[in-house]
């Protein structure tokens, strides 16, 4: 038996509550794109072996799969391709989630992906990364409960334009916050006032949402830009700014210079996207490459919507 995982990476577009006091904290904006990747093949083994990109951390999820499910078993895992780590495209959860798919695949695990994102420690926020890898879309979360433990809601799952695609950039500068830093991040800022929450509400609610089943993409860029204006000032005192780099920053105004809808900064950065049309793209891709390719470097790609999650195959 072998079995085949290719993931969807994920832009995330901010946390609408910070503030809490209605009993839910966090609760996510995010879409899954079809680029780049998580892809492994894995396979029975005497014991566990894993080779290809980032073996140690693919290692180290294994064992806490295998652990957490009482199994004595050995594996063969090949990582073929990874998203690029803490760079703002979800690599934690997709990695996780693929390694932990395919081992279940493999030991007739019977577990919904909710159950094996909490066994592989993930969704301690926002359940976004973990519906983009089951079912693709545009994905929101209504937050972590605060009087009891739960696994954080998905409220809505839409369908993405296929004709609505995003410019991607990632520079060459400073990774994202992660795990105890982004932790700590969280734990130094004071509860964002009502007032901020309830902008990114009516925003959410009253905007976003209503464009994107209008496919109306100029009013849905528009929300989306502020949104990740409110979101990414709230942040500012951890990551530097409203961005978490001055390529970052410089990178939006570019963005929004040469035509995109709407562009902001997914999570911590430090990739920075725009919200464009599939015929205008590759002319922006362009520009955007060559400024940083004057600056700091980076790579940036065009990715389409993934409307479907993690396509998964297994061969007897």
């Amino acid at each position: 038996m072998k079995v085949y995982v290719k993931t969807p990476a994920r832009l995330h577009f901010g946390l609408i509550d910070l503030n809490g006091d209605l009993g839910r904290l966090f609760g996510g904006l995010g879409v899954g794109i079809d680029q780049p990747n998580v892809v492994l093949e894995a396979q029975p083994a005497e014991k566990l072996l894993v080779t290809g990109e980032k073996a140690e951390q693919v290692k180290t999820l294994a064992k806490r799969f295998l652990k957490t499910y009482g199994l004595k078993a050995g594996a063969s895992i090949n990582i073929k391709q990874a998203i690029p780590e803490h760079s703002g495209l979800g690599s934690g959860t997709q990695l996780a989630l693929a390694v932990a798919t395919a081992l279940s695949k493999l030991f007739n695990v019977d577990a919904s992906t909710q159950a094996l994102a909490e066994a592989m420690g993930r969704g301690q926020r926002t359940s976004v990364g973990t519906t983009i890898f089951e079912q693709g879309g545009f994905v929101v979360d209504g937050g972590k409960c605060t009087r009891k433990k739960a696994f954080p809601a998905t409220i809505l799952r839409q369908p993405f334009p296929r004709d609505w695609v995003f410019v991607v950039a990632v520079p060459n500068v400073k990774k994202g916050l992660a795990k105890k830093e982004e932790t700590a991040a969280f734990k130094s800022l004071a509860p964002m006032t009502a007032e901020e929450a309830g902008r990114m509400c009516r925003l959410t609610m009253m905007n976003l949402l209503p464009s994107l089943v209008e496919r109306d993409i100029k009013s849905f860029g528009e929300a989306l830009t502020e949104i990740q204006t409110v979101i990414g000032d709230y942040f500012a005192k951890v990551q530097g700014g409203t961005y978490s780099s001055t390529a970052a920053a410089e990178g939006v105004a570019l963005l929004q210079k040469l035509g995109a809808y709407g562009a902001g900064q997914s999570s911590w950065g430090p990739a920075f996207y725009g919200l464009t049309l599939k015929e205008q793209a590759e002319k922006i891709k362009s520009k955007v490459q060559a400024f940083l390719n004057e600056g700091v470097g980076g790579k940036v790609f065009v990715a389409k919507a993934n409307n479907r999650g993690a396509y998964i195959k297994v061969a007897k």
